[in-house]
């Protein structure tokens, strides 16, 4: 019999397809619901809101990404490579979420999650580019975390090491070129 841990498990299953298929403003409490065989009541059960899922799904991997910007931030022995490699472990701890967010423009424009992502990113422009970043640097900084997220969300690195360490090599050679 399932209880209600697995409803809820069944639930963020359930959202993380949909919204990752169809977007997080297509998918309503309902098709969530129907999804699971559960009542729009079990639902608010479980998440007060839509909203409240949307922040149980993203939180996991801002809150990692923060864990490894302050590592770095305090830390700087490792260097680009380190920052780098750390956060790509990070994106592909949390695959499905990476591919959902990359791709869903109601979600990076969302006030408290948009605001969320934008200052991750920030963060980590700024480890990439110390100092005075200009444009140019500010731009290829960009460019280079996004060779990170576009293998993960376009699933070219599933347990593949050779994969992994082609990415990080390029994004690494990306970085180093920094002007």
């Amino acid at each position: 019999m399932s209880t209600a841990v697995n409803r809820r498990d069944d639930l963020l299953d359930a959202a993380i397809i949909a919204f990752v298929d169809r977007g997080y403003e297509a998918t309503s409490v309902a098709d969530l619901a129907d999804a699971t065989n559960l009542s729009k009541a079990a639902f608010v059960y479980h998440f007060s809101s839509k909203e409240d899922l949307l922040f149980e799904l993203a939180g996991p991997l801002l809150d990692e990404l923060d864990a490894v910007a302050d590592r770095h931030e305090n830390d700087l022995a490792e260097g680009v490579g380190g920052i780098l490699a750390d956060y790509l472990d990070a994106l592909c701890a949390h695959r499905q979420v990476v591919e959902w967010l990359d791709g869903d423009k109601s979600v990076l424009n969302h006030g408290d999650l948009g605001a969320r992502l934008d200052t991750n990113n920030r963060r980590f422009h700024e480890l990439l580019t110390p100092g005075q970043p200009t444009k140019a640097t500010r731009a290829q900084a960009s460019a280079v975390l996004g060779m990170l997220w576009r293998p993960v969300r376009n699933g070219y690195l599933a347990d593949d090491r050779k994969s992994r360490a082609a990415v990080l090599d390029a994004a690494g050679a990306a970085a180093t070129m920094m002007v």
